[in-house]
Formats: structure tokens, sequence, C-alpha cells
């Protein structure tokens, strides 16, 4: 059986919508490195995952949509999305949109995330 970066991608994603941070975990790579806007620029599983949770925690309405996924390589992946949620801290209501690019490793895991917003 083939690995099909694109579908690990969306398995992904329904996991992150779900905000089910320990599902993610099983995603990720030790040595995985995640750039964002909303998150930063994080390296290592253990501080990816605190950083979602303390995201998940601060817009615990956070809601993300695909409008395409697509395989851009054998072990990578690109979506194109878009979310909304709420600051609770601020009130201030959050909309966002762009491309994220997904690298996995020869084992499937989730090595490392660049997300770009686009205006």
């Amino acid at each position: 059986m083939t690995f099909d970066p694109a579908a690990a991608l969306v398995h992904y994603h329904a996991l992150l919508d779900a905000h089910d941070v320990d599902g993610v975990a099983l995603l990720l790579a030790p040595e995985v490195h995640y750039v964002s806007a909303g998150v930063g620029d994080v390296r290592g599983r253990e501080a990816v995952l605190q950083s979602m949770r303390e995201y998940f925690a601060t817009s615990p309405d956070h809601q993300a949509f695909d409008d395409e996924v697509k395989a851009t390589g054998p072990r990578s992946a690109q979506s194109l999305w878009r979310l909304r949620g709420t600051n609770k801290r601020t009130g201030a209501e959050v909309e966002r949109h762009g491309i994220e690019t997904v690298t996995f490793d020869d084992d499937g895991l989730v090595l490392r995330v660049v997300v770009e917003d686009r205006s």
C-alpha cells in the first residue's frame, strides 16, 4: 500500500478541527517543525502540542476548512485553508486563510508544517 500524503493531511486536519490534541500527538514526528503566524516557529512534538493546546484554549470556537487538498510529492501535501474563531481574551473575531504545506517522514508522521497566511 502506498502512502497518500493528501489523505494523511485530511486526517491530520480532522483531528485538529476536533481539537483532538492527543490524537494529533500520534501523528507528529518527535522532531516536528511547525511554522505559523498563529502558533509561531516551534520545534519538537511536545512544544508543538503545547502551542496547539494554548491556541485552542484561547480560541475554543476555532473552526478550519480545507477548500482544496493535494499531494505535492510522495511525502508532502498542500491545503488551501480558511479558519475563523474568537479570541476569548480579547473578544476579537479572527478570520484567516492561506496555504499550508505539510511534509511527512518515511513513517508517515508529520515532520514539517508551514502555514502561510494570504491576504
